[in-house]
């Protein structure tokens, strides 16, 4: 019986990342084109959007840190998002560190109307798979972001940051 890519692992074809990043982008496509063609919102946008809508208010640091974005970035797409009217920033008075962050009535109605076409994208790329397979596929993602949760605690604090403005750096031979 062949191996299978995953088993194999003979070229970037057959790398997990490399795989599920091109899903991710064919799949994706579809939803950068809903939100900027249909909506005005990139699709980082979109997420915050989504993440304020169902956690209500946060502050700005505490939504990076869900959202897994730094918080630089996360700023940015809030400024964004508030010169759209889509967000809401209020700062407490004396302590700039109070600031919370909330959706506007206009960034709950753009929720009300993506959301929908948005889980209708991913059930049809889903209908690809039986009712079971769902069920299994959630679960064996599950232990895969698990995983790779476990493998930056272990494997991290050994590599080298990542700085894409420095340029390459040169390797010592090993």
């Amino acid at each position: 019986m062949p191996l299978s890519p995953s088993q194999r692992l003979s070229s970037i074809e057959d790398l997990l990342l490399y795989r599920l990043g091109r899903l991710s982008s064919t799949a994706g496509a579809l939803v950068v084109r809903l939100c900027e063609g249909g909506y005005g919102i990139t699709r980082r946008e979109w997420a915050m959007v989504a993440h304020l809508y169902e956690n209500g208010a946060l502050p700005p640091s505490v939504l990076a840190e869900r959202m897994h974005r730094d918080r630089a970035r996360t700023s940015r797409t809030l400024t964004a998002l508030g010169k759209k009217q889509l967000v809401l920033r209020t700062v407490t008075p004396g302590d700039r560190r109070g600031a919370r962050v909330e959706l506007t009535p206009a960034g709950r109605q753009l929720y009300d109307d993506l959301m929908p076409r948005i889980q209708a994208i991913n059930s049809q790329v889903l209908s690809a798979l039986q009712a079971d397979e769902v069920v299994q596929f959630d679960s064996v993602l599950a232990r895969l972001q698990a995983r790779a949760q476990s493998l930056v605690v272990e494997l991290s604090p050994n590599w080298p940051h990542a700085n894409r403005r420095r340029g390459p750096v040169a390797r010592s031979p090993a």
